[in-house]
């Protein structure tokens, strides 16, 4: 019998129409920024629960979870990650502007990573409130994440290959592709 707690997959890959074309997204947390613990969501059980514990010297560079209602080639929702100067919490809900994607496989499957950046606040500047495509983010950032991801996924004894970054246009195209899969997955 499944358990669904939370509901997930309740929450739309999109909060509305209009955000598509401002390539906004609904985006849930499973890894908090600084941590070295991974969680992952449980389908099955609709909680995020803790994975794994990465190594000494490794910690996740920025704030890593899901796009829910999306399912990609690996069989998981889409994954993202939010580049945000304060880490989050597990199971927090946040709209994010998409700015980009690192395209790479895992093991021999597409494993997209999609990058995004917080929405802005009002009163409070961020550094990313003005980035709206991955040529913003500066290039040590973006090679720090490709770094982490290689190396944490060999660490795990994956094979990744990261074949390209590709910028929020062709990003978009990974959440449509995936939004299609989780409505021909999921029961009626």
């Amino acid at each position: 019998m499944a358990i669904n707690a939370t509901h997930y997959d309740y929450i739309p890959a999109l909060p509305n129409a209009k955000k598509k074309r401002d390539r906004i997204v609904n985006a849930i947390i499973e890894t908090p920024k600084a941590s070295r613990h991974k969680y992952a969501l449980m389908p099955e059980y609709g909680i995020i629960a803790f994975h794994d514990v990465l190594p000494e010297d490794l910690e996740w560079p920025y704030d890593y979870g899901f796009i829910p209602q999306t399912l990609a080639p690996d069989k998981d929702p889409v994954d993202i990650l939010v580049v945000n100067r304060d880490g989050l919490f597990s199971g927090c809900l946040i709209q994010a502007r998409v700015i980009g994607a690192i395209r790479e496989t895992k093991d021999g499957v597409e494993n997209d990573r999609l990058i995004a950046v917080p929405l802005p606040s009002p009163g409070t500047a961020l550094a990313t409130d003005s980035y709206t495509e991955i040529s913003d983010l500066p290039q040590e950032v973006l090679e720090g994440i490709k770094s982490f991801l290689g190396r944490y996924s060999s660490e795990q004894g994956h094979a990744i290959k990261i074949s390209a970054v590709v910028g929020a246009r062709e990003a978009m195209k990974t959440i449509t592709s995936g939004r299609r899969k989780f409505k021909k997955k999921k029961p009626q």
